[in-house]
């Protein structure tokens, strides 16, 4: 990807961020068919602003799984084009909302653009979101810190090497970027980087949410 499809991709995700800042919630359009039978999935905790949804995937058995190491984000809807009519759920590389010892390259948090209120499914485009830069906090918590520091630079060392990226084993993964010089596609003309990638996953899922009393399970 050049670095001039990298900007369009973030004006995408301003543009769905603009038009919602009015809002706090938006209520749900679009509804499950009656000839699709699904069930709730097991239930997510994400970020919106700060505060933790729950994010209920739906699932019918009939499509292959979105998994993230032992973590299974819903099932993948056959359309994986982004699609204006649908929600943002971003997965920030590396995270610490969940994470496990054994499947530690897949540390995330999780975090949404909008939620709904009536309980209705909604779909969801998926974002892969790459801290680059090693001074950049990883506690990210809302749409807005995503997209301030997806605008802000950095410029590495000349020394800098690929493990000091706190998301390296991520770009391995998802861009096959496993040197420094993989990253040059981002680079500006005097060499910085963006603090932050957020790269469309080409997934999407179906869940519905629910806003919950904070308590010390969470």
């Amino acid at each position: 990807m050049r670095r001039a499809g990298a900007v369009a991709i973030i004006a995408v995700v301003n543009t769905r961020y603009i038009r919602a800042v009015s809002r706090l919630a938006i209520v749900a359009a679009t509804m499950t068919p009656a000839s699709f039978a699904s069930q709730q999935g097991k239930p997510l905790v994400v970020y919106h602003d700060g505060s933790r949804i729950l994010f209920t995937p739906q699932i019918t058995g009939r499509l292959r799984m979105a998994k993230l190491g032992r973590w299974d984000l819903g099932e993948r809807l056959k359309d994986g084009k982004l699609r204006e009519r649908r929600l943002n759920l971003y997965v920030v590389f590396p995270g610490r909302q969940y994470r496990s010892v054994l499947h530690s390259r897949y540390n995330h948090t999780l975090i949404i653009n909008k939620y709904t209120i009536n309980g209705k499914p909604r779909e969801w485009d998926i974002f892969w979101c790459l801290v680059l830069d090693p001074s950049l906090s990883t506690d990210l918590r809302s749409e807005r810190e995503l997209l301030v520091a997806a605008h802000q630079r950095f410029r590495p060392s000349s020394n800098f090497k690929i493990r000091q990226v706190p998301s390296h084993a991520a770009l391995a993964d998802e861009l096959n970027v496993t040197s420094v010089g993989g990253l040059r596609r981002f680079r500006a003309k005097d060499r910085s980087l963006p603090r932050l990638l957020i790269i469309p996953a080409h997934l999407a899922v179906r869940a519905s949410t629910t806003i919950r009393q904070q308590t010390g399970s969470w």
